[in-house]
């Protein structure tokens, strides 16, 4: 019924692979995860590390065949103990043979539990974890509650969300009633839906007197991914919750704008006076991720030969390069398409905005975009430009 397979440095048993993974399997597993499972094995190394961090309690609480919770405990030193729970009895005896197999019986707790319930049980001050890795098949948001409430201060929340049709606007109203937010269809679509789910766990955070730090989100594959800090108190909980607002996007001359707050608004478009329809929020406008944590990491890199290691470092080159950069991006082929132009080489662009004093680079949401602070009038004159040059 099961099949032998390496990952990371464990051996596990897993459900034989369907084409599409989906929660019909009879314990869920998803091999294209693999990236996810090796960045957060280098995420927890890095972010115990700096913190100095000794006797690391981890929680699982969506498990499946156990493998994220038995690498961790087989490949992060720090780790005394991690709580690995599913509500599927299947997956339970699956993983309890899971953690027998790799020898990590003394430092893999097995509850035959639902994730909500598991979390709860451990809100006090002396059960809470320093580490929780909410992974579902879906969304995470009907665990936000219970996993703020088990964690310690200046612990770590990893969040995976694969619900992307709802986040970015194709199930519009799921989206509003699911995370309290307005999608919107854009160019940048995916890039809203990370910047919504990171507003949402902030909003839910604020209210227990929390704030969160995003260490690293990104966007890949099927889901977008979170590793935030938590720090504890009213200063920490306002300062989180005064990074969200909305993003406003002019539809007839693709002017977008950055608006701070909590209450939506409409306005007039500053380049070409029309009225302006379309705004997402409240979601995340800060940076989507830590400069120094992302440097941690590509230090790193050379250390470890996981499977994903070139699609790591290329995913964490690319989110250094935008880090610092605004909210958004420019798909630069709909623009030539638009201006019935090839489409310039990217570095020329990025030069070329460079040499106008403008921030510009690539952005791993998309191959085929710019992030710059530049706005797309501007942007359309660089491309004709570079076009008549070349």
């Amino acid at each position: 019924m099961y099949e032998k397979h390496q990952e990371g440095k464990v051996t596990f048993l897993r459900p034989p692979l369907q084409k599409v993974p989906s929660t019909s399997m009879p314990v869920f597993y998803n091999p294209e995860s693999e990236l996810n499972r090796d960045l957060t094995i280098l995420a927890l190394q890095v972010f115990l590390s700096q913190h100095k961090k000794t006797d690391v309690r981890v929680c699982t609480p969506l498990a499946g065949t156990g493998v994220r919770a038995i690498r961790i405990a087989k490949e992060v030193p720090e780790i005394q103990q991690v709580v690995a729970g599913d509500a599927n009895p299947i997956a339970v005896e699956l993983i309890d043979k899971n953690r027998v197999l790799n020898d990590v019986s003394d430092l893999v707790e097995v509850h035959h539990s639902g994730a909500n319930q598991l979390l709860t049980q451990h809100t006090s001050s002396q059960k809470r974890f320093d580490v929780i890795d909410i992974d579902p098949f879906g969304t995470p948001r009907d665990f936000f509650h219970s996993a703020i409430s088990s964690l310690k201060p200046h612990a770590i929340l990893c969040l995976t969300a694969t619900d992307m049709p709802v986040l970015v606007g194709i199930r519009r109203r799921t989206c509003i009633k699911r995370y309290a937010a307005v999608p919107m269809k854009t160019e940048y679509a995916h890039e809203l839906a990370l910047r919504i789910l990171l507003g949402c766990i902030v909003r839910e955070a604020a209210a227990r007197n929390i704030g969160l730090t995003p260490l690293l989100s990104f966007s890949i594959d099927h889901y977008v991914r979170l590793y935030c800090e938590t720090m504890e108190g009213d200063e920490n909980a306002w300062t989180s919750l005064s990074k969200l607002g909305f993003i406003v996007h002019c539809e007839e001359c693709g002017f977008r704008s950055i608006k701070q707050g909590l209450i939506p608004f409409h306005s007039h478009c500053p380049n070409c006076e029309k009225r302006v329809k379309k705004q997402a929020g409240p979601l995340w406008i800060d940076q989507i991720a830590s400069r120094g944590f992302i440097e941690n990491l590509i230090k790193q890199i050379p250390n470890h030969s996981f499977g994903t290691k070139r699609r790591i470092s290329s995913l964490l080159d690319t989110l250094l390069g935008e880090v610092e950069g605004p909210p958004t991006y420019f798909n630069l082929h709909q623009l030539a398409d638009k201006l019935d132009i090839p489409v310039p080489p990217f570095r020329l662009v990025i030069d070329e905005l460079h040499k106008n004093g403008e921030f510009a680079s690539r952005t791993h949401f998309s191959p085929h975009a710019i992030r710059t602070t530049t706005d797309e009038k501007q942007l359309c004159q660089i491309l004709l430009k570079l076009i008549e040059e070349v």
